[in-house]
């Protein structure tokens, strides 16, 4: 099945809590093409999280790049997805002082952030299947159909990488050919490790993932029949990852 994992993870009080709990996500239907589970994660190391994760289906659901307006607009993920009516989406590009997407932003072949940061990772999907690579690696933009990038790489082929510490929420997409994983954390090294993870371990078993922009940028607006959630963050951003599940 090709598919798409978005997560959204928050840090949660330590108190009360046991060391460590690996008890792997247990995902259900909530819409065609669309699966969500809630999950905690109580490491032995370091503060403890929790979130939601959605599994997507992408030869069911649809992924778009939606932007907030022209470029240098900024909207919160609630606004950029009003005209939706049934929809899980994520904030995506890191944005600079003026308010203007950073990186590579491109969506069913419209470029609508240009500026290629060569040492940036960059979420790319090639018709419905999904991977993460180095800006450097793309050599034509209007090739895909839909690029967004993002720093620092949290995994490379399974491997965690070394990593600063996090004192903000944030928002990662992980990928591996068909599976892309959308994340929020507050401990970057405790969060990529329970993405490498196997199942058997609680993980999500991620290859590839990448760090989108988070803190106040942080959001999540799910509007499905069967569930609806709305994180609010801090501030407006330049564009949203959405998905819309298929029909049925």
């Amino acid at each position: 099945m090709k598919c798409l994992i978005l997560a959204v993870l928050l840090a949660v009080s330590s108190a009360g809590m046991s060391p460590v709990r690996a008890e792997p996500p247990r995902f259900s239907i909530v819409a065609p093409g669309i699966a969500h589970a809630i999950f905690a994660v109580r490491p032995a190391d370091a503060e403890p999280f929790s979130g939601h994760a959605f599994k997507i289906d992408l030869d069911v659901a649809e992924l778009r790049l939606v932007p907030a307006g022209d470029s240098a607009a900024r909207r919160t993920v609630e606004q950029i997805v009003a005209p939706y009516p049934v929809v899980v989406a994520v904030n995506a590009s890191f944005f600079d002082r003026e308010g203007q997407a950073m990186g590579l932003a491109v969506d069913e072949g419209r470029v609508m952030a240009s500026s290629k940061q060569r040492n940036w990772g960059a979420l790319v999907i090639d018709g419905k299947e999904g991977r993460i690579m180095l800006g450097a690696d793309i050599q034509d933009q209007h090739a895909h159909r839909l690029i967004v990038q993002g720093i620092p790489r949290l995994l490379v082929g399974g491997k965690v990488q070394q990593l600063k510490p996090q004192i903000a929420e944030r928002t990662a997409v992980c990928a591996e050919r068909q599976v892309l994983v959308l994340v929020v954390s507050t401990k970057a090294e405790a969060f990529a490790r329970f993405l490498a993870d196997p199942p058997e371990k609680g993980g999500l078993a991620c290859w590839d993932a990448l760090n989108l922009d988070g803190g106040p940028s942080t959001q999540l607006v799910v509007k499905l029949p069967a569930l609806a959630l709305s994180l609010p963050g801090g501030w407006g951003v330049p564009n949203a990852l959405v998905v819309a599940p298929g029909k049925r």
